[in-house]
């Protein structure tokens, strides 16, 4: 009896011992499963990433289980662009063991520019996907910002963007042969090619064509006191050798600055004046191409005389155009539609182009000046380079800033 009841504890024994077995092989079994159920989050390929370190998050597994991929730059700026952007994926609330899974593409291009493409993954429990989110940071590692799209292509040429994709990309890739244009949704556009498209480019890399392929120069800038009153004298129909510089000196030698209107056909024969008086200081407003009436022409023509203008300022200046000036200060309605830029007229007209005779000029002139007079005046007669000499020294005394036409209309804007 006591030898049966021996036998039965001992087998009792290895029962339990094998279930315990089996049980820690299980749970072995369970585990190894579990962590090879992620296995493939924890690495990401490097051959479409180009720029940049990778870098991996402590794999985590709380609430949400994360598996975050990111690159790190020598630049600073750029690495706290990337952090903050992967805290607020990291941020994401879910429902429990939902897997995040981030992953990305990096280029860099002239060695100037980065784009960092972001595709983000949500999977559930069952690693199924859920939902899946592109996003883009498009650096410029010497100004150290992320570039908008208006500054890589001009703003007057949007429409034409939208014209060949259907739709004005949200998001864009720069590389060595053009723009890869995508929506909002990261899905691609298509490619812009640089070649032949260097009138719609604003990026100022030397590499890149454009019509301005030159770094951003200096120009001279006056100090204006907004306490003090401020007179705008403007310039129509230039610029004209000799006249421009006489008038651009007297100004410089007052310590003021004067809005010039100038028509393209003019800029395209006299462009050193132009380049002359945006590098010290004067402002260049859009006069048309070769000052047709554009209040009783077609919307073609109207686009021709102002674009073409737009264009040649452009590649003389490396600035756009804000400004214009329309002839015969006649505006239509097909002109409010089609022209993107604002249009300002005058409020004392100096007659310059009818007298030609300096006392004439400033008989209409001074005795209607005040804060906030538009002088209409034209860079073409030696009477108003007269009278401009005469006029700056006695509006001085009185104490009027010469100030640009954009000048004036920001300081009325922030009073």
């Amino acid at each position: 009896m006591g030898k049966q009841r021996f036998e039965f504890d001992r087998l009792k024994i290895l029962v339990l011992a094998l279930l315990a077995v089996m049980v820690l092989l299980v749970s072995l079994i369970f585990l190894g499963r579990k962590e090879d159920r992620y296995q493939e989050f924890k690495s990401v390929s490097l051959d479409n990433k180009k720029a940049g370190e990778t870098l991996q998050d402590e794999f985590s597994e709380a609430d949400v289980i994360l598996a975050l991929h990111y690159p790190h730059f020598s630049d600073e700026t750029l690495n706290q662009l990337i952090k903050d952007h992967v805290a607020a994926i990291r941020a994401y609330q879910g429902e429990e063991n939902d897997l995040v899974f981030l992953d990305y593409e990096s280029m860099k291009s002239f060695d100037q520019y980065v784009t960092i493409r972001f595709i983000e993954k949500v999977y559930d429990e069952q690693i199924k996907l859920k939902q899946t989110n592109t996003s883009f940071i498009t650096y410029d590692m010497k100004q150290q910002k992320i570039l908008k799209i208006e500054e890589l292509f001009r703003s007057d040429y949007l429409v034409q963007l939208q014209t060949m994709f259907n739709e004005i990309p949200e998001h864009f890739q720069i590389e060595e042969q053009g723009i890869r244009c995508f929506d909002k949704d990261g899905n691609e556009l298509g490619l812009f090619e640089y070649a032949n498209h260097e009138r719609f480019i604003a990026l100022k890399n030397p590499q890149v064509p454009s019509l301005a392929d030159k770094g951003d120069e200096e120009v001279e800038k006056m100090t204006i006191d907004p306490n003090k009153p401020m007179i705008v004298f403007t310039f129509d129909d230039g610029p004209t050798p000799e006249i421009t510089k006489r008038i651009m000196d007297a100004f410089l030698a007052a310590g003021g600055r004067a809005t010039f209107f100038e028509l393209g056909n003019r800029m395209e024969a006299y462009g050193d004046l132009t380049q002359m008086l945006y590098q010290h200081g004067f402002e260049i407003g859009n006069h048309s191409y070769s000052h047709a009436n554009l209040s009783i022409a077609d919307e073609a023509a109207i686009r021709q005389e102002i674009y073409a203008t737009q264009d040649i300022a452009y590649a003389l200046t490396g600035k756009e155009i804000q400004l214009v000036r329309p002839t015969y200060g006649a505006v239509s309605d097909l002109m409010r539609e089609v022209i993107p830029f604002r249009m300002i007229n005058w409020n004392i007209d100096s007659l310059d182009w009818k007298t030609r005779n300096k006392e004439a000029i400033l008989n209409e002139v001074l005795p209607y000046i005040e804060d906030g007079s538009i002088i209409l005046m034209h860079d073409l007669y030696d009477a108003t380079a007269e009278a401009v000499e005469a006029m700056l020294p006695i509006l001085a005394e009185k104490g009027y800033q010469f100030v640009t036409l954009s000048d004036y209309l920001a300081s009325t804007e922030t009073k």
